[in-house]
């Protein structure tokens, strides 16, 4: 491993074990994984759990600082130096209504998760649910009031642990494929606070819903395809082809990519499931709409393609992407997922301004920048609807 981008890769797929030099917090849950920031500023979320002795990683605390040590198959000892993230307080705090906060969100990355049910997606779990092994929806928890997730946005924003707000949803059998669920909570942040939110749901029947969605004040959309190749689709996420469809993902996805802002429209597609250059001509297919692809490292028994391979699609995902000229700043930060601007470093290319956009991006006067002009394209967008339609009731 010579780049920080493979550590990234190898510590996603493969989890960590906990040297005992390292000291976590006493939690009333065991910690499943720990948040790190390799060099180059790439997030990754480690998975912790007890499955993961035999990983060849390894986290070392010597005095206030981490490495990732990694001991495998004689070869020589190699170390890198992390930045680890720390646990942030809300997770062991309650709601005013007695509900734990770290059941309604979780920072990934540079995101805070609120799933309000259940989860559904990849890139959440780095593995598919119950809706794409078996076809059935994925195990859902009560709902969780408005009130408990704006007190637990609060939180996790006075501790400055996160840039946005990410919703996920694992509904899907309504027309509008869960945006009218989510919608209470999207108005009630947009009210609340002033950040972007982003939202990943399945795609609805009718392309009203993506307009609707915008016009709610949704900043960025997801719908997550995972796999392009149309068999391995059906073998791999049985409802997401069963109850949904390709195609639907694919004209949704395109619909969306003329209605958001330029690199705010993102789908996964998930490294291993199919052959390199399937998930290529994916890549090729979704940027020539003005999507974002985001390679999602799985966790398990799907280990990415090795080497040259994984290199390969990497340097092809921003060189693509870059081509097109789509925005690289939007999506980033993503704790087991691969974003077009990291996968710059195996591309051989001179992505400097592209990084100065990123980093103004995050920055405070970058935030509120982008922010007020996401309003203002979103009045202009939503008056230009509304003028349209009321030509056409006139007629």
């Amino acid at each position: 491993m010579t780049h920080p981008l493979e550590w990234k890769i190898g510590l996603a797929v493969r989890g960590a074990r906990l040297d005992d030099s390292v000291r976590l917090p006493r939690t009333e849950e065991p910690v499943r994984s720990l948040d790190v920031v390799l060099p180059g500023d790439l997030w990754i979320d480690v998975s912790l759990e007890e499955r993961q002795p035999e990983s060849a990683f390894t986290v070392v605390a010597e005095q206030d600082r981490y490495f990732v040590v990694r001991r495998e198959n004689g070869a020589p000892e190699a170390r890198i130096p992390v930045r680890t993230l720390p646990r942030p307080g809300f997770y062991d705090r309650r709601t005013s209504r007695g509900t734990p906060m770290r059941r309604i969100a979780a920072v990934r990355g540079t995101h805070l998760l609120v799933a309000p049910t259940g989860t559904c997606g990849f890139s959440v779990s780095g593995a598919p649910c119950r809706f794409c092994v078996e076809g059935a929806r994925a195990v859902e928890r009560d709902i969780v009031s408005l009130a408990d997730v704006l007190e637990t946005v609060r939180a996790a924003f006075d501790e400055r642990v996160c840039d946005l707000v990410w919703f996920n949803t694992s509904r899907f059998e309504s027309e509008d494929g869960g945006i009218g669920f989510l919608a209470p909570y999207v108005e009630a942040v947009r009210r609340h606070f002033d950040t972007l939110v982003a939202v990943q749901v399945h795609p609805p029947r009718s392309d009203r819903w993506i307009d609707q969605a915008y016009a709610l004040g949704v900043d960025a959309i997801s719908y997550n395809l995972e796999i392009f190749d149309p068999e391995l689709l059906k073998r791999h996420c049985i409802g997401r082809a069963r109850y949904i469809g390709r195609e639907r993902y694919l004209e949704a996805l395109a619909h969306a990519a003329r209605i958001f802002p330029s690199g705010t429209v993102w789908t996964d597609l998930a490294l291993g499931l199919e052959p390199s250059a399937s998930t290529i001509a994916g890549i090729d297919a979704l940027v020539a709409m003005g999507v974002v692809p985001v390679v999602t490292l799985v966790r398990g028994d799907h280990p990415p393609p090795v080497g040259d391979e994984t290199a390969s699609v990497l340097a092809h995902l921003y060189r693509a992407v870059k081509q097109r000229g789509i925005n690289m700043g939007w999506v980033r930060g993503l704790g087991i997922g691969i974003t077009p601007l990291e996968a710059r470093h195996f591309a051989g290319d001179d992505a400097r301004l592209a990084v100065t956009v990123q980093q103004l991006a995050r920055s405070r006067l970058g935030g509120l920048a982008a922010r007020g002009l996401a309003r203002v394209r979103r009045r202009l967008r939503v008056r230009t609807v509304g003028d349209a339609a009321d030509s056409v009731h006139a007629q």
